[in-house]
This record gives C-alpha cells, sequence and structure tokens, in this order.
C-alpha cells in the first residue's frame, strides 16, 4: 500500500476511535506533516479522498472537521467550495490566460471559480465583493483591483467575516492580504533596455487607464534612460485618462502632428501596443522599418499582430496559479503568517517589431 493509502486508513482509525471527535477539527496539514514526516502532498490527497467519502467536511474559514453525526463512505460529494475571482474585463486576453491558470489550478483542490468584470469600476469591484462577503457558499476571493489607494469597503466586509482573499497584479497597502504580482519595473527596464541595445534614444513610453501610482512601468523607462545617459523628453512621455487602445492611437497621433521626433515606442501593455500600431499605419509610418515597438503582457495578442509584437512576457497563466495556491493555504489553514507579497520575474519575447535602428 502506497504511503497515501496507509495514511488514509490511519485518520480513519483515529476517527473510528474517537481520537478526532465528531464535530471537532483534525489536525491541519501543516500539524500532520510535521507530526508523522511525511509530504504535504501525500497528506493532501488523503484528506481530500476523505472529504470525497464524507469522513471529513470543509469548513471554509475554519479548517477540516469530523462531522457531527455518522456519515457512510459513499454518501453523496460535499457542497463544492467556490471561490470568487474578479478581474477588470473579460476583453483582455493577459486576464483570460491568468483564469486559465487559476482554473487550472483550482481543480487540484476540487474548488470552483466564480467570475465577474468590474469594467475598471471600483464601485462595482465594492459591489461584487460586498455580495461576496455575505454569501456563504464563496470562501475565498482573487482580485485584481482597479485602485491601489486603498482596499474597498467590500474587501474590508470580505476579510471581516473571515473570509481570505488574494490581491493580484497589484495591491492597496492598507489591506493585510496575500498578493502576487510581476516585477513591473524590471519589466519595462527590460523593454527600454531591448530598444537602447538596438540603437533608438528617442523612445515613446505611452500609458493608458488605469492610471496606478507604483504599478507603472513609466518608472522602469526612466531607470535605463538614466543608466545610459539619454535625455528624459517629457515630449515623449503620454499618459492619458483614456482606455489603452484609443490612448494608443491618440497619442501616436499626437506625436506626429506636432513633430515629436521618435524612432521607438514602448508601450504600457498589449492593448496599448494594438492602438500603437494602428495610429502608426494611419500616420503612414511602417513597424517596425520606420518605428519599432515593445509592450507589456506578451498576450495572444502579441502573438498574433502584424508584425508579431515583441513584448515582456508577465506570466499571467503562472501568476493566477500561485494566486489560487495562496488562497487555498489560507482556506486549509495550511498557512496562517504574515501577509505573502509574490513578485514573479518576467523576460523578454523577441518578435518582428523591433530592429536595430
Amino acid at each position: 500500500m502506497d504511503k497515501t493509502g496507509t495514511l488514509i486508513d490511519l485518520l480513519v482509525e483515529r476517527i473510528d476511535a474517537g481520537v478526532y471527535p465528531r464535530g471537532e477539527a483534525v489536525p491541519s496539514e501543516r500539524q500532520l506533516v510535521e507530526e508523522l514526516g511525511l509530504s504535504r502532498t501525500t497528506v493532501r490527497r488523503a484528506i481530500e479522498d476523505l472529504v470525497h467519502r464524507g469522513r471529513l467536511e470543509r469548513q471554509p474559514g475554519r479548517g477540516t472537521f469530523v462531522p457531527g453525526a455518522v456519515q457512510a463512505t459513499t454518501t453523496t460529494a460535499p457542497v463544492q467550495r467556490v471561490v470568487a475571482v474578479v478581474v477588470p474585463t473579460f476583453s483582455n486576453p493577459y486576464y483570460g490566460e491568468m483564469v486559465n491558470g487559476i482554473e487550472k489550478e483550482a481543480r487540484r483542490f476540487d474548488l470552483r471559480l466564480m467570475v465577474s468584470q468590474s469594467d475598471y469600476s471600483v464601485t462595482t469591484e465594492d459591489r461584487v465583493l460586498d455580495q461576496c462577503a455575505s454569501d456563504p457558499s464563496i470562501c475565498g476571493a482573487l482580485i485584481v483591483p482597479d485602485s491601489t489607494d486603498r482596499g474597498t469597503r467590500g474587501m474590508q466586509k470580505f476579510l471581516h467575516v473571515g473570509k481570505p482573499a488574494v490581491y493580484i497584479g497589484r495591491w492597496p497597502k492598507d489591506v493585510a492580504c496575500d498578493g502576487v504580482r510581476i516585477d513591473y519595473r524590471m519589466a519595462a527596464q527590460q523593454a527600454v533596455e531591448h530598444l537602447v541595445g538596438l540603437g533608438h534614444q528617442r523612445i515613446a513610453y505611452i500609458e493608458g487607464l488605469p492610471n496606478l501610482p507604483g504599478f507603472s512601468p513609466v518608472d522602469g523607462y526612466y531607470d535605463v534612460l538614466r543608466a545610459h545617459r539619454i535625455p528624459a523628453r517629457p515630449e515623449l512621455v503620454r499618459i492619458c485618462d483614456q482606455p489603452s487602445e484609443a490612448t494608443g492611437r491618440k497619442a501616436v497621433l499626437d506625436l506626429v502632428a506636432e513633430g515629436v521626433e521618435f524612432s521607438a515606442i514602448f508601450a504600457r501593455n498589449d492593448i496599448t501596443a494594438m492602438g500603437v500600431l494602428q495610429g502608426l499605419r494611419e500616420a503612414g509610418l511602417r513597424t517596425p522599418q520606420d518605428v519599432s515597438v515593445v509592450s507589456i503582457a506578451n498576450s495572444l495578442w502579441a502573438r498574433t499582430m502584424e508584425p508579431p509584437l515583441t513584448s515582456v512576457n508577465s506570466h499571467p497563466f503562472s501568476v493566477g496559479q500561485m494566486a489560487l495556491q495562496l488562497l487555498n493555504n489560507r482556506m486549509e489553514k495550511s498557512y496562517d503568517g504574515p501577509p505573502i507579497k509574490a513578485v514573479l520575474d518576467s523576460d523578454l519575447v523577441v518578435r518582428a517589431s523591433t530592429v536595430r535602428r
């Protein structure tokens, strides 16, 4: 018999003998790992098996318990736990790939997802989280926030009722919960270093909504210019209060109309880059022969644009996976320490949209 099967038999024996009384919590995964010297994977599989049999039950926010009444091992499966996922929009393929990573990981833990979009509205995000806080079927949440100024009241309520949450991509400083993001400053540095290495010095930076202080790639843009002693020209930086694609197009047309010289553009993300390419075509400029273009995200669109877009891979699939893992650790109480702020590295994927000047 393998280790998982042996552990299942041991736990059943303890339940039947009353070592783990009915209605009481069983030791956490971490405690069982330390007590029995087994791997966390073995312990988790054994507990999952007993949950499916009905010999154990999970209580969101509390832990794993022995049911209060005798249950047969062939009873119907317990109610599946639900995780709320709130992203700004469904139209951005970056979030689609992120949710794909979340969903694949959720299957491992027998979790179901309820995915909503906030439409980049703090009010909508607040309302969704407020409703989830009152929904007994929701046991945790993953949120891409629409503001980094402060957490919403809905988020505060969600945490107040004892439900764990994880921020993705960015996080308000006043909320004590886990978070996962890439290092956007590093990503920007990789993008601009690539352009400088190709001989470009008049590099425009274009960013649309949402404008989030501390989570804008513009800081990395300036880092590289300073490092190479390239003058930072204010007329080359276009940060606009418009949606990303519209900003990309308008910024390019404005630069051309104003007679600003540039040989390359660093777009905040792939959607902004789509608008940039459109604007360049309208202005009669070729990519990359006249203007090289680079962005951050490396979404499906980056791979299918014409020309294919050089983009910094921000690994949305992996970000989603890690966020779900952190959340599940909180729900299972296998980790109850201080908030974890995980930052993943990015890497540049060079395609046909950039060439040597």
